[in-house]
């Protein structure tokens, strides 16, 4: 019971940035075809799993505990460590990614020239 309320709490932390992620799946969804839109997507993707699988690995220790499972707990803070630097890695990758597709589509708008003034 314990286990399931310290998850629910972790989702709970995590839930506002899921949103955001679901609502921003939703605006690219909603461009024209292209590459740009295919790496905005693959980006928002990943940084979704990221947000989930860094969920599941600060559910491990929790679980270990709760098991009464202390001894493979030192060897399991040393794989979880990897594990969170691994997942920032790729959070960083998509991040660099979304900024590269945001910044492609803004620099494919073409700014109009304003129309001269009529003569006085």
């Amino acid at each position: 019971m314990d286990l399931l309320i310290s998850m629910l709490g972790m989702v709970g932390v995590r839930l506002p940035v899921l949103i955001a992620l679901a609502i921003a799946v939703v605006w690219v969804v909603d461009t024209p075809r292209g590459s740009i839109r295919s790496v905005a997507l693959w980006a928002l993707g990943v940084l979704a799993l990221t947000t989930l699988a860094s969920l599941v690995l600060n559910v491990v220790p929790m679980w270990l505990v709760q098991q009464g499972n202390y001894e493979n707990l030192q060897l399991m803070s040393t794989l979880l460590g990897v594990g969170h630097f691994a997942l920032n890695l790729f959070e960083a990758l998509a991040l660099v990614l979304l900024v590269w597709a945001m910044t492609r589509a803004l620099r494919g708008r073409a700014v109009q020239p304003l129309p001269p003034l009529p003569p006085r």
